[in-house]
């Protein structure tokens, strides 16, 4: 499930209207709240006109102040200052949060602007109603002010830094709890600080990767080896230069190291789940190709690898041939790297199995090279990475390096055997013994029981939980819009919708344009309860004059 929270480009609501913002993080404030409620630090500006998307209660408004202050007291004790006071212009020095409208955001969860154009600057926060008590979003937007207050970037190219450290704060206040955010990560090959000066997804199509939230666990890795308050620091020096790679630069030379080698220990890191987050030490990268290194002695097959600046790809081995039947031997895995001239580059292998700790190949010449004890057994689940890192940035970048990978597997006359597997789990519950057939999932389907969409809409997006893994089928009227496999828990599902389907279906009633998702088992063998909605379809408005500005966070 992707959560956008765009400092850019960002609709909110004023008045009853849908205006949208520039690429400035400056903004306007909203307008047409008239309801507010004061906390020790917050006021909360409402609406409750009965029919109002944006509409709750003076009870709600209690509560989102009540989390706001939960995360405001959590940010203040790891050490970071206060947002700015806005002076009155909320109506008082209060950190103001204004709730609205989910659809006028656009598909984000909340944005913060700031309150001029200078930096440092005070700032505002604007939350979609449906997420007004989500403390990973409030955590994630109070940041946001707290970085205004030490840096506001000029350039848009500069933005991702506040986006990624913000996000990491999302999680960190929230106990790194994946169920309502689930993990996003990388991809590893996206540069650290890519990003678009047009505000296009040049980095990725995905608006989360794209605009650098899915980039967080670095920071995590900062802040377990420096502390929380590191990220000051890179504010502080954000302040200085007015850029971001280079504040990161900075604030890593005061603390007697350089980026480039950060880069690589936290590469080190990442493949191995080397973090004190129990959630993250399950984590494990996603290879740009897999090597079976067979059991014959000899070399072994592999393609060379081209990497980005501040990026790193990763090469899975797998121990035999997959034929788990046959005899299998003690050996020893030779792996090389040729590393591009001029390149700081750490080649690190790793071995995913408990106990194991990542390997750095030894550098000889511009060739790093490493013996991995090795066999040739087929092993049910371990595998073997090796990251190859490109840790060069700024002026003395290097993109599409390529490095030349080899690997040669020496084969002893020692028998041996794959690990054992661990001792079995004794269980005090009763286990109960599942059948060939498998069960469909049950579904449940997030968002309003009638989903608007215009007559050009050309996809349909949902949010799906579903309690286990399948496929589902959808139908809208008599339409088939196709069948998608699901996973257990939250998924983002996207179905094509044919050309004019929905302005068919504009012309009959509302009540006949029903939605049905079926779910199915993995096997495919049995069906389960269907979950309908309804369609409305509403015909095209004329285009408004934008009148308010403000920025969209991720």
């Amino acid at each position: 499930m992707r959560f956008l929270r765009r400092l850019t480009l960002l609709a909110v609501v004023t008045a009853g209207a849908a205006v949208l913002a520039g690429p400035a993080l400056a903004a306007p404030r909203p307008g047409g709240y008239p309801f507010t409620l004061d906390s020790a630090h917050f006021r909360i500006h409402y609406l409750s006109v009965t029919g109002q998307a944006a509409a709750i209660t003076e009870t709600t408004a209690g509560d989102v102040a009540t989390v706001a202050e939960r995360v405001y007291k959590a940010e203040l004790a790891d050490g970071f200052p206060p947002p700015l006071s806005d002076g009155a212009l909320g109506g008082d020095g209060r950190i103001d949060i204004y709730v609205v409208d989910p659809g006028s955001l656009s598909g984000a969860l909340g944005a913060a602007a700031t309150d001029g154009a200078g930096s440092p600057s005070s700032g505002f926060i604007v939350v979609a109603k449906e997420s007004a008590l989500d403390r990973h979003t409030l955590a994630h937007e109070l940041f946001h002010l707290i970085q205004y207050g030490i840096w506001v970037p000029t350039k848009q190219a500069d933005a991702w830094l506040l986006e990624v450290s913000a996000e990491w704060m999302g999680y960190r206040v929230n106990g790194y709890d994946d169920s309502t955010h689930p993990f996003d990560f990388g991809p590893s090959d996206m540069a650290l600080d890519c990003a678009d000066p047009l505000g296009t997804n040049m980095c990725s199509f995905d608006d989360y990767e794209n605009l650098g939230y899915s980039r967080w666990t670095f920071f995590e890795y900062l802040a377990e080896k420096y502390g929380p308050t590191f990220v000051t620091d890179v504010l502080a020096q954000g302040a200085a230069t007015d850029s971001a790679l280079p504040a990161i630069a900075n604030a890593l030379a005061a603390k007697g190291t350089s980026l480039s080698d950060t880069y690589n220990a936290w590469i080190a890191a990442d493949m191995s789940g080397g973090y004190s987050a129990a959630v993250l030490k399950t984590l494990r990268p996603q290879p740009i190709a897999t090597v079976q290194t067979g059991v014959v002695d000899g070399p072994v097959d592999v393609a060379n690898v081209d990497v980005n600046h501040l990026s790193t790809r990763y090469v899975k081995f797998l121990r035999g041939d997959g034929d788990a039947s046959h005899i299998c031997f003690v050996a020893t895995l030779d792996l090389s790297v040729t590393v591009p001239a001029g390149m700081a580059s750490a080649p690190t292998f790793y071995w995913d199995d408990k106990g194991s700790s990542p390997v750095q190949l030894a550098p000889n010449g511009g060739v790093a090279t490493a013996s991995i004890p090795w066999d040739t057994c087929t092993h049910p689940s371990n595998a073997g990475y090796l990251a190859i890192s490109n840790a060069s940035y700024g002026a003395g970048k290097i993109d599409a390096a390529d490095f030349a990978v080899s690997a040669y597997l020496h084969v002893t006359t020692q028998q041996t055997t794959p690990a054992p597997p661990p001792e079995q789990v004794k269980t005090t519950t009763p286990v109960v013994t599942v059948g060939s057939t498998d069960v469909a999932p049950t579904l449940f389907l997030f968002g309003p029981e009638v989903l608007k969409l215009s007559a050009s809409e050309t996809q349909l997006r949902l949010i799906v939980q579903s309690s286990g893994q399948g496929t589902v089928k959808a139908r809208l009227g008599s339409t088939v819009l196709g069948t998608i496999a699901v996973r257990g828990g939250n998924n983002d599902v996207r179905f094509k919708l044919p050309g004019g389907t929905l302005r068919t279906l504009r012309r009959f009633a509302a009540a006949s344009n029903v939605l049905t998702l079926t779910p199915v088992s993995a096997d495919g063998s049995s069906t389960g309860a269907p979950v309908t909605r309804i369609v409305r379809v509403s015909a095209p408005k004329a285009k408004q004059k934008a009148k308010l500005t403000v920025k969209r966070r991720k």
